[in-house]
């Protein structure tokens, strides 16, 4: 096995491991939500817990990189953390509380698909044939499933899909301008600079509200859930999924990421008792091929 082909196997294994942690995610916060935490206490305990191996992991990749960060680098990566660790992550959060982990999971499965509208709007992109039927088949799943939902749950399905799908903008945007910067700082010290930056603001923007103050008085579980959102969920898929990006880039790490809805919909079955019937399943099958298509090579 030559070093490519191992490079590339690597990259592989980090991108499936990340995607079936990120999947974990939405399980963990609809059981915290159902125990009376809110948003914003679920992210400042995930940032409380995640903060500590940021900062170690980023001190130890400094001291053995051989990369100048200057000033400029890392203003980019901390906001760029602040993007997709702290906006993208309230619009998702606050999303999931609307609607359920298998529709919130679907609509971020999209952000490849965002990333293509998005080259074509601003960059002038090439769209093919093949971007259109894939951008057909997994928007058309995704609207099975909000129609469901909105039958099952109600009007406020709507607003729940619709900030969801904001972080899947979102995303997009961040996981395209973090490709060139994690080949400067390499992807432990870039991952390291801005989840701490992100981290820090989040808990700074917190620490005069209620959130802070009333975190004594969350019960054990409510600190357990948050523990395991921030190492499971945040830490370990985000130092894989910068690494897959650095290996195998944006398109076949998005492609294996395809894991992720199945994943998550296998856990929302057996843990949250959600329903996987026939609108599920269509959709799972029409989102996951539409962005598997648009991510073939």
């Amino acid at each position: 096995m030559n070093s490519e082909t191992r490079n590339r196997n690597i990259g592989i294994l980090l991108a499936t491991g990340s995607a079936i942690l990120f999947s974990l995610k939405g399980i963990i916060l609809k059981v915290a939500f159902s125990h009376g935490a809110s948003v914003d206490q679920m992210m400042a305990l995930r940032a409380t817990f995640a903060l500590p191996f940021f900062l170690i992991v980023g001190v130890l990749a400094y001291r053995k990189g051989t990369v100048r960060v200057t000033r400029k680098m890392f203003l980019v990566a901390v906001s760029l953390g602040i993007l997709g660790y702290y906006v993208c992550s309230w619009l998702d959060f606050s999303g999931l509380k609307y609607i359920s982990a298998q529709l919130e999971r679907l609509i971020l499965f999209l952000y490849p698909t965002i990333t293509a509208l998005l080259a074509w709007v601003f960059l002038g992109d090439r769209i093919t044939w093949r971007h259109v039927m894939a951008l057909v088949l997994s928007y058309s799943g995704i609207a099975v499933l909000v129609s469901h939902e909105i039958g099952q749950l109600g009007p406020d399905a709507i607003l729940g899909a619709g900030l969801v799908f904001a972080a899947a903008v979102l995303f997009a945007v961040y996981v395209t301008a973090a490709k060139p910067v994690i080949s400067r700082l390499s992807a432990p010290l870039y991952t390291s600079i801005a989840m701490t930056g992100a981290s820090i603001v989040i808990l700074g923007l917190f620490a005069g509200q209620t959130v802070m103050s009333d975190a004594p008085a969350m019960p054990p579980l409510i600190w357990g859930l948050g523990f395991l959102l921030a190492t499971l969920c945040t830490v370990a898929p985000a130092f894989m999924m910068s690494d897959a990006i650095g290996r195998i880039g944006p398109g076949l790490t998005s492609a294996v990421g395809g894991l992720g809805p199945p994943t998550t919909a296998l856990m929302a079955v057996i843990f949250l008792s959600e329903p996987f019937g026939g609108a599920q399943i269509l959709a799972l099958l029409l989102t996951v091929s539409g962005v598997l298509l648009l991510s073939k090579r």
